[in-house]
């Protein structure tokens, strides 16, 4: 068995990553429209942490974090052979293939082997990454660059598709005949220490919103305001114990739904996190704004 034999992508492979640039591209946008908020805010007279930086650019923040992770997610990306097992390491999760019980073929685009759908990854001109489903209904880990011939390889546990450089030496080390169906189940890698941490931090953010509201709910008045037009005009009012829980249930919600993407792919961590300190930030500025409204 080849031992050493693999693929990683470059860095600059990485840069060529049409989902890279769609991020950025939309981040800029959403920059260029956070300045004239921003421009907007100041000339209405609000001027604060919120308003000069939050709710102008926290969105494109977004978008260049996930840029961030898509280059991150492909350089990670890629396979390997150690001590006759197959590692391939997809955004679909790690997938491991032992070459001594593997048969293998050759995959065609119209053959069984091909790639039908995307379940969960990337799918571009050129460069497929992650969870497919093939022609004959199997669920595949996929990792398929342009200008490679395609080996489909199963060991009656884990199915896989790769196309790189490398894969000739690969195929020597299978055995070319039928392919072993493998179980569907199992080939989505979960992540448990992702969801924990983001039930972790909902958690915390949780705790934050009982400190704020017994630092804050004796210094404001029974009615609070809680939402302001684009020109910065109040025009919304809550009493203050409803838009406390009401900032409860939103962290809960939130913690819920991204703990559930964590479970599938570490991005869901990362942007509930950002995402949960966006939302306390803000909920503090307003119980402050209410505190100063109601002293002035």
């Amino acid at each position: 068995m080849p031992t050493g034999v693999g693929y990683e992508p470059s860095f600059s492979f990485a840069l060529r990553s049409p989902s890279l640039w769609i991020c950025l591209g939309v981040a800029v946008l959403l920059f260029v429209t956070g300045m004239f908020a921003r421009r907007m805010f100041l000339r209405h007279g609000r001027g604060g942490l919120l308003e000069r930086v939050i709710l102008p650019f926290a969105p494109a923040f977004l978008m260049v974090l996930t840029a961030i992770y898509n280059i991150v997610v492909i350089l990670r990306s890629g396979w390997r052979v150690v001590h006759g097992i197959l590692q391939i390491r997809t955004s679909g999760g790690i997938a491991e293939v032992d070459l001594a019980r593997a048969h293998a073929a050759w995959v065609s685009a119209s053959g069984p082997y091909g790639l039908a759908e995307r379940l969960m990854g990337t799918s571009a001109p050129g460069y497929q990454d992650g969870v497919f489903r093939l022609n004959n209904g199997q669920v595949a880990n996929v990792y398929v660059v342009q200008g490679s011939p395609t080996l489909a390889l199963s060991d009656g546990h884990r199915f896989v598709v790769l196309g790189t450089p490398g894969v000739d030496e690969l195929a020597r080390a299978a055995h070319m005949g039928a392919l072993a169906p493998a179980p569907a189940l199992g080939a989505i890698q979960l992540h448990p220490v992702a969801a924990a941490l983001t039930l972790a931090l909902t958690t915390a953010i949780l705790m934050v919103h009982m400190a704020l509201w017994q630092r804050y709910q004796p210094r404001v008045p029974d009615r609070v305001t809680s939402h302001w037009d684009v020109t910065g005009q109040a025009n919304g009012w809550m009493r203050k114990d409803v838009f406390y829980r009401w900032g409860i249930g939103l962290s809960i919600a939130l913690g819920v739904i991204f703990t559930c993407i964590s479970v599938t792919t570490w991005m869901g961590c990362l942007i509930g996190a950002f995402v949960q300190l966006l939302l306390i930030l803000v909920w503090d500025m307003v119980w402050r704004h209410n505190v100063r409204a109601s002293a002035a």
